[in-house]
């Protein structure tokens, strides 16, 4: 005799990307080293700023005009973002390329076969909590950079005037958060390390493999200005305004934007433009590999 089963009916369709950043937010959150990676950030981005704000408020006397001319309480503020934009890198490329190093990135792409959609949810979720982290950072970063300024006996700037204006003054000069330039300089620091963390993304699979992600990821901060440099100046002063590292001087910098190598920073919605075309580029490519070859 035949029994006659009935199975149960299979859902049809495709996970969608609400339900995927959902899932990448659950892996980027149980992993402890994401946790301790953040807390790096903030403490690192304070902490360094505070320190490079005290060091630089202790020179101010023995400074000359010159120099006091070029003096920017905002941009000692988020020199912090020295050691951040490492520790964002490595989320980023991390979110990609843990997966590929556990073999789990076949389970994810088997759960959602449009692997655009795991492209895109992996990079919200990592756009959106680095943003959040570095914003609220930068921005403490500030106030308490400023504290310190005042600590020293700096006097703050009246809302509204210009800091250049200010810098001729005896006593040290602390921007608020209204004086020209110091909000946009605070929110674009926090942009750049959103957008550096993109790269890395990116770069992560291109290459889908960490050391090789984090590697030319430090390589593209540190080691390109340095081979730049070597190159003939007609040649260097005309690449140097374009490397990602002087890209986010120039979003940050509110005196001055003259730099050392003779040249003229970009202006800083411009330099987040170009750092932004940048990202987008690498990340189409590697929306390209993942699309083209095999998890």
């Amino acid at each position: 005799m035949t029994v006659a089963t009935t199975l149960p009916p299979v859902e049809s369709g495709r996970a969608g990307l609400r339900e995927e950043t959902l899932s990448e937010w659950t892996k980027l959150r149980s992993v402890r080293s994401t946790w301790i990676a953040l807390a790096v950030v903030v403490v690192a981005g304070i902490g360094l700023s505070a320190l490079v704000t005290n060091i630089e408020a202790g020179r101010w006397a023995g400074l000359g005009v010159v120099d006091r001319a070029q003096f920017d309480p905002v941009r000692f503020s988020q020199t912090g973002e020295f050691i951040s934009q490492f520790v964002v890198g490595v989320l980023g490329a991390l979110i990609v390329t843990s997966e590929y190093a556990t073999g789990s990135i076949r389970t994810t792409l088997a759960t959602v076969p449009r692997r655009t959609t795991v492209l895109a949810a992996k990079g919200i979720v990592i756009a959106a909590v680095i943003f959040v982290v570095a914003e609220l950072t930068a921005f403490a970063s500030f106030f308490v950079s400023q504290a310190v300024l005042t600590a020293h006996g700096g006097k703050a700037l009246p809302s509204g005037s210009s800091i250049v204006a200010q810098l001729k003054s005896p006593t040290i000069p602390v921007a608020s958060i209204t004086s020209p330039g110091a909000s946009r300089a605070v929110f674009l620091c926090g942009v750049y390390l959103v957008l550096l963390a993109i790269i890395a993304f990116g770069i992560g699979f291109i290459l889908r493999h960490t050391a090789g992600a984090i590697s030319l990821y430090v390589g593209l901060l540190l080691v390109l200005p340095l081979i730049i440099q070597i190159l003939p100046s007609s040649i260097s002063n005309s690449i140097e305004r374009y490397l990602p590292s002087n890209l986010g001087l120039a979003m940050i910098v509110v005196t001055t934007r003259k730099t050392d190598f003779a040249g003229v920073l970009m202006s800083p919605w411009a330099a987040a433009g170009t750092l932004a075309l940048y990202a987008a580029v690498i990340v189409v490519i590697g929306g390209w590999v993942l699309v083209r070859r095999d998890a």
